[in-house]
């Protein structure tokens, strides 16, 4: 049983939805139905039990219009309201089919959906409408069995405003207009997790980026957003070549407006995107690289529960990396994961000082517990590094052949680790390699929380210049012998790398303000257009208490809402400035997504 859901799909098990649904920006609300097919499994049933979060549930009908009778259950203060409703006497024996139909609409509380003025979009014409349903807020936009335990396939019919258009994770099958509406047709052949069912709703354009791709954002945007995706292509084929044939069709990618709280999200067929990856130069587009590993890590074999997150993001970042490895070459896979190892260090102690240890474990107990609250970077980094060390066991061909095979054996499965783990066991002990994996302390991997029980080297010459250059050159000498040419020829991943060890290395003892001003006197650091380097030189600027930072700060906080940014950037001018954190916040707060907007608010102590 999923402790993160309130439905039953053991008993009555949903195996398909079709949403019909109007969108009404005056009133930010969808408004409509949703058919429900469900198959009963539990001999008996006598209830579905769907679940609901922020939503009003007017009445239930069968197919031929007539009264089903249900009722609400009592709030749950994170997982919302179960819909319990009647299954005919009938249909309650196991292999019956059962369909319901649910009118509903959302509200202004809905957590899956942020409504945007046309003030609050790039193009300030015309409002906009973007959805984010993982972790559990699929269950806010339409009433379903909230669970990554149960794919489902769907289709949907959505009314919206002319001239805007309307996009789901899903294939469109045509568009009919009328006087002042438009209404598209999407379907979804393939069984998802109602995590990846997504919409979104604006004055959209698109680019063709590739054979199988197109870049949509507001059209202001879309130049930039075509250079910035236009090595997509190459990713996928990498990825095929590396795992199994794409099997979604289209890959299009969705640009979104700033406040969307993550850099990606994979939702099948549509990823979203964040403009802060926006740099220019494509060296932020890794990211997409991320999404497109979720193609099969995640969309095709998904985690049962939220505990086993490290299922789709482990597995996606290793898949990410040996992308990046094959096409920018092998020794950017090291480099990466020395990167990543940063970012998980700091996530440990983070949870560690919060007295929260036990989420640092790679399965963590998630009763009763937001999966929002539990979001770190543990699941990617810590799952990569058991599937290194994995790797480092039984040899790199001999891995990536059995990673292939892992993926084909469990596509369109919902999966637990042990199902990993005794697979990677039967698979290994056919090759003859049973002595080699026999040493893996799998109780230890899973359960233990902390940093990775075992520490695969990674290597990498570039990686050491950057270092080098942090440690020495800087901490050491203070900039002494420091010079504009630098980091010239650095690639995008060495400066990250260069202001990640700086942060973490002076973190007792911050550099002087006197030196932080040489350094952006040689690399101009505040007026980098690159979020990520952005967001590192402004961390680094508050811990040293570089009173001018803290305007920019300000200003790059209110630009976008992506929560690796905004939060940790809101902890840190907190601590040297809380008047100022918290009333940027409060100002703008409502600029946020729901999520992000919890999130901050949580970390500020509001």
């Amino acid at each position: 049983m999923d402790p993160s859901s309130l439905s039953n799909p053991h008993e009555c098990k949903v195996t398909s939805l079709n949403l019909v649904l109007s969108v009404n920006f005056e009133k930010s609300q969808l408004q409509g139905y949703v058919e429900v097919a469900t198959q009963i499994v539990k001999e008996g049933a006598e209830h579905l039990i769907l679940d609901t979060n922020k939503l009003e549930i007017s009445h239930c009908n069968d197919v031929t219009s007539n009264p089903i009778n249900f009722k609400l259950a009592e709030e749950h203060k994170i997982f919302g309201k179960a819909l319990i409703i009647t299954i005919p006497e009938g249909l309650r024996s196991v292999g019956k089919e059962f369909i319901v139909r649910v009118y509903y609409n959302t509200t202004v509380e809905s957590n899956a959906l942020q409504w945007l003025n046309k003030d609050q979009t790039a193009g300030k014409l015309h409002p906009y409408l973007f959805s984010q349903c993982q972790a559990i807020h699929a269950r806010s936009l339409v009433p379903c069995q909230d669970s990554p335990s149960n794919k489902v396939k769907y289709q949907a019919e959505i009314t919206v405003p002319k001239p805007l258009t309307a996009l789901m994770s899903a294939l469109s099958t045509g568009k009919t207009e009328s006087t002042d509406s438009s209404v598209f047709t999407f379907t979804q052949e393939i069984p998802i997790p109602t995590y990846l069912i997504a919409i979104v709703v604006g004055d959209l354009e698109s680019r063709v980026i590739g054979p199988r791709s197109k870049v949509w954002s507001e059209p202001s945007m879309v130049a930039a957003a075509e250079y910035e995706f236009a090595n997509t292509e190459k990713f996928i084929a990498v990825g095929e070549d590396l795992l199994t044939p794409y099997v979604w069709g289209r890959y299009d990618i969705l640009l979104l407006p700033p406040s969307f709280p993550y850099g990606g999200m994979e939702n099948p067929l549509l990823t979203f995107v964040t403009p802060t990856l926006l740099a220019g130069d494509r060296s932020l587009e890794g990211v997409v690289a991320h999404e497109i590993a979720h193609s099969w890590c995640g969309n095709l074999v998904t985690n049962k529960y939220w505990s086993e997150f490290f299922l789709n993001e482990g597995f996606t970042v290793f898949v990410e990396r040996k992308i990046i490895g094959r096409l920018y070459g092998e020794e950017m896979f090291d480099f990466e994961a020395m990167n990543g190892l940063k970012h998980l260090h700091d996530d440990v102690d983070l949870f560690t000082h919060k007295h929260e240890e036990a989420l640092t474990a790679l399965i963590p107990n998630l009763n009763g517990i937001d999966p929002d609250d539990a979001f770190s970077s543990v699941p990617y980094e810590k799952g990569f590094n058991l599937l290194c060390y994995l790797q480092s066991l039984v040899g790199v061909a001999d891995f990536e052949a059995w990673l292939k095979s892992y993926i084909a054996k469990f596509s369109y499965q919902s999966i637990v680790a042990t199902q990993m783990k005794d697979y990677f066991i039967e698979y290994f002990t056919e090759k003859g390699k049973s002595e080699q994996i026999k040493v893996v302390n799998w109780d230890g991997w899973f359960n233990k929380p902390g940093m990775p029980i075992e520490q695969v080297e990674f290597v990498s010459p570039a990686a050491k210049v950057a270092k080098d250059l942090a440690e020495i050159t800087w901490i050491k000498e203070q900039g002494a012998n420091a010079t504009k040419d630098d980091i010239k020829s650095f690639k995008t991943q060495q400066i990250i790398l260069f202001l990640d060890t700086l942060i973490h290395s002076t973190t007792d003892k911050p550099l002087s303000v006197d030196v932080l001003e040489k350094m952006d006197s040689l690399y101009a650091f505040t007026d980098v257009v690159n979020s990520e380097y952005k967001f590192r030189w402004q961390t680094l600027c508050l811990h040293s208490g570089l009173k001018r930072i803290e305007p920019k700060v300000v200003e790059f906080l209110i630009s976008q809402g992506r929560m690796k940014f905004v939060r940790p950037l809101y902890r840190e001018l907190n601590k040297v400035n809380p008047e100022l954190a918290k009333s940027t916040f409060n100002k703008y707060k409502s600029q946020y997504h729901i999520i992000a907007s919890k999130m901050v608010a949580k970390d500020l102590g509001l």
